[in-house]
């Protein structure tokens, strides 16, 4: 299907085509599904917007193109609106905070939705954080277990189904991408034990392809998280620095393998570590290092989706980092979406990349880099159109 399709990148110069028109030219991508279930998923997403040359984005529009952001509060209130109606946002993260239960959570959803469409912006990806059980933003959607428990079991069917009953309640609720599954090889001493299907390569490996079979199942992308493998970390990078000693032998061994699963069932993304690695840039976080988002997951696997930060306001990066320098670091490095929890963050974070492109320190064929995966990824998903009308998705 489209979606795990291998993103082609096309030059800006080439004639790239994105949207900007809020009000939708072509069909409902999933029109034509013949289940009940479906249908209620076509209903959660707007129909594509229209098509411009990518020329008609300014830089500032880039910019806000790679951004994933997080909001305040749980209605879509004055702030809000002004946030998503002013800026272009690359994707939107809807969290723990923005989710009192449901019905609340779907109407904030579909005000984020309203908001970009009477702004006449890009829509952005309404993205969650819902990886099972207690490791979830959204209480009260599946999965209810965790993926050391359905893990436990050892069943590819089992997991396939644990994540495709997920991912077809983000997707009737408005929801583009899933930021899952945790495809980490990770001990049981390890701080990710319970976030992990396995402390066996094989096992992770065959688990994690069939998670991400599941959101194939519901046309929800998933974006499996922290490569290059954080199973082997002495720590949580959410809570502090963390370091990853394994050579790269090892880590190619050990915990490369459930990635390269995923890319091949076709993952339209990934999350990138915030750990640091002896067997690459060994002081620099991997979201920011070269060495780890371009050498190892463009050139050596060939990945071609959307490479996106684990949050930056994480304690890995807030401890030896400013927002907006990491920002820019990641971006230099080969970062595609850079992931920024705290909405009092993101400003910071536009202006130093403006400022870096100003003074030449990241390249403007860099960032348009960035924005072609995702919307790419936006195509993908049905939200824009074609270059030649209609999106990918309906065709």
């Amino acid at each position: 299907m489209a979606l795990v399709a291998a993103v082609v990148l096309v030059l800006a110069g080439a004639g790239l085509a994105i949207a900007l028109g809020g009000e939708g030219g072509g069909s409902n991508p999933d029109s034509s599904a013949g289940s009940s279930s479906t249908t209620e998923q076509a209903d959660s997403r707007p129909a594509p917007a229209q098509v411009v040359p990518v020329s008609g984005l300014s830089a500032s529009e880039q910019i806000d193109q790679v951004l994933l952001a997080g909001i305040d509060g749980s209605k879509v209130d004055e702030e809000i609106v002004e946030q998503v109606g002013e800026h272009q946002l690359g994707g939107i993260l809807v969290e723990s905070e923005n989710w009192p239960d449901r019905e609340a959570g779907v109407k904030v959803v579909d005000g984020l939705r309203e908001t970009a469409e009477e702004a006449g912006d890009v829509p952005p990806l309404i993205v969650a954080a819902q990886e099972g059980g207690r490791y979830r933003s959204l209480a009260d959607l599946p999965p209810d277990r965790t993926e050391l428990e359905v893990g436990d079991e050892g069943s590819p069917e089992e997991v396939t189904k644990w994540a495709s009953e997920s991912a077809a309640a983000l997707r009737e609720s408005g929801f583009d991408l899933n930021l899952f599954p945790v495809a980490d090889v990770a001990s049981l001493d390890s701080p990710l034990a319970d976030r992990a299907f396995s402390d066996s390569t094989p096992l992770t490996t065959e688990l994690t392809a069939a998670a991400l079979r599941g959101c194939e199942e519901e046309e929800l992308a998933c974006a499996p998280l922290h490569f290059p493998g954080l199973g082997a970390a002495n720590q949580d990078p959410s809570q502090a620095p963390a370091g990853v000693s394994l050579d790269a032998a090892s880590l190619g061994q050990r915990d490369l393998p459930p990635f390269e699963a995923a890319f091949e069932e076709g993952a339209p993304a990934v999350v990138l570590s915030l750990a640091f690695y002896a067997a690459y840039s060994g002081t620099t976080p991997a979201a920011l290092s070269p060495e780890v988002a371009t050498g190892l997951l463009r050139e050596r696997l060939g990945f071609e989706g959307v490479a996106i930060t684990d949050d930056l306001n994480a304690g890995a990066i807030s401890g030896s980092y400013e927002v907006g320098e990491a920002a820019v670091l990641a971006l230099k490095a080969g970062a595609d979406l850079i992931q920024i929890s705290d909405p009092g963050d993101v400003e910071e974070a536009r202006d130093a990349i403006a400022k870096a492109l100003e003074r030449g320190d990241l390249r403007p064929g860099r960032l348009a880099e960035a924005v072609e995966r995702v919307l790419e990824l936006k195509r993908e998903l049905g939200l824009i159109e074609e270059p030649g009308g209609g999106s990918r998705s309906g065709s």
